[in-house]
């Protein structure tokens, strides 16, 4: 989605929601779906190393 497109209204409901994020998925260029896979792989590597760092302070301060 480029800045100046306007976000899309979320129908409420779960199997909406689903729906309409399967629907932007399939709007998406190969490349683009390749770009938005490394993106979001790239934020869980981050996340899981925060997550770790956490666990391990815990565990020091015990």
């Amino acid at each position: 989605m480029s800045p100046s497109e306007p976000a899309p209204a979320w129908s409420p409901g779960f199997d909406e929601h689903r729906r309409a994020q399967a629907g932007f998925g399939l709007r998406l260029t190969p490349a683009q779906r390749l770009r938005w896979l490394e993106e979001t792989m790239a934020t869980l590597r981050r996340w899981q190393g925060r997550a770790r760092e956490a666990e391990k302070g815990a565990r020091d301060r015990r």
